[in-house]
């Protein structure tokens, strides 16, 4: 609830604020007016590696192997991940 003093034809906006906290459609009501509004879920970056490939998968002591794999983000933000590679 917030109190307003006006003079006669003087105007005033008053600001309300509200922080959703799940994912929906709000009502809102003030004084007899309605409107909604649209929370949506926060943009989240899920970035996974797959597909792991290795060729040649036999060598000689010398020879290069290529290693590869597949990235890809599954989220609904863009983002980075390192990407690190261990052989032992």
């Amino acid at each position: 609830m917030t109190t307003v003093n006006l003079q006669p034809g003087e105007t005033k906006t008053v600001p309300f604020t509200f922080t959703p906290t799940v994912a929906k459609t709000y009502a809102v009501s003030v004084d007899g007016i309605t409107g909604s509004f649209t929370a949506s879920p926060v943009p989240v970056v899920d970035i996974r590696v797959t597909n792991l490939n290795i060729s040649p998968a036999s060598c000689y002591v010398g020879d290069i192997v290529t290693m590869t794999v597949t990235v890809k983000n599954f989220g609904t933000a863009a983002g980075s991940r390192d990407i690190v590679i261990n052989v032992t």
